[in-house]
């Protein structure tokens, strides 16, 4: 009978204490949190029903407490779990990917035990409240791993003699070389133009061409195969691996510029000039 009436005085303290009212509770929220009495701020956001807490979660500056992690984890914490108890629908945008990376980026600059005790339930009630969470930061946790990897594919190439030169030479030579037997090839056309370009269009017919003569035959090899000789070269074949390997480059530093472009926008404080 005791326990009976002690519950029931709790629960008309409880009542007494709950806020109705959602600008209420949201000005006694946030004169908590800027005092940084964060523990005091979650045990008013325990007490609050779906409707008023729907309002205070949708209002509340949550960069502000994200900016004041890991003291606000137990905030934060209290938020996700109050609105995943209360089934409050629909769920209020509370930059849960913001948190996220905030996690992410403290718990990458300090590996102790006691920081990821004091994260680690809220890590947890993040990944409650949002299942995606953790596959976003795999999949951003992978395409850095494939960025930084990346780097590795700007080193020394081997140019057609096998030696190992940088792309830009090894281009340089190559569009060399094919500047040089283009030369060749269009001197060899200017010669041969006399013959071709006074040629009688009626002369490459089906019926003319079956009645060559072997001479004429032998005289076409001849000036098929010198024209060839020049323009055939295994020296020129190297020029397709060669702007594969600078495709490759440049999609390898966007990845890299786009990952920093990231880890910037997931925490302005962060200095990566000299990364």
């Amino acid at each position: 009978m005791n326990e009976s009436r002690e519950r029931i005085r709790r629960e008309r303290e409880r009542e007494k204490n709950t806020y109705t009212s959602p600008r209420l509770a949201l000005r006694r929220v946030l004169l908590l949190a800027e005092g940084r009495q964060f523990r005091e701020a979650a045990a008013i956001l325990s007490r609050l029903g779906p409707g008023v807490l729907q309002t205070v979660a949708s209002e509340l500056p949550i960069d502000l407490l994200v900016e004041a992690l890991p003291h606000s984890a137990h905030l934060i914490e209290t938020l996700l779990n109050r609105l995943i108890s209360l089934e409050v629908n629909p769920r209020p945008d509370v930059q849960c990917e913001a948190i996220a990376w905030r996690l992410v980026g403290l718990l990458g600059a300090d590996q102790s035990s006691s920081l990821r005790a004091r994260t680690a339930r809220l890590a947890s009630s993040l990944v409650h409240y949002t299942p995606d969470a953790r596959d976003a930061i795999d999949a951003r946790r992978r395409q850095l791993d494939a960025a930084v990897q990346g780097l590795g594919t700007h080193g020394l190439t081997a140019d057609a003699t096998g030696s190992l030169i940088s792309l830009h030479v090894a281009m340089k030579n190559e569009l060399q070389r094919h500047v040089d037997v283009y030369k060749q090839a269009l001197h060899k056309l200017e010669e041969l133009s006399p013959v071709t370009i006074t040629q009688d269009p009626a002369a490459s017919s089906h019926q003319r061409l079956l009645a060559l003569s072997h001479a004429d035959v032998e005289r076409r090899l001849i000036d098929n195969k010198s024209l060839l000789t020049i323009v055939d070269k295994p020296a020129l074949r190297q020029l397709p691996t060669l702007v594969d390997a600078l495709a490759a480059r440049v999609e390898s530093d966007k990845a890299v510029l786009a990952c920093i472009g990231q880890i910037k926008r997931s925490d302005p404080t962060l200095d990566l000039n000299d990364t």
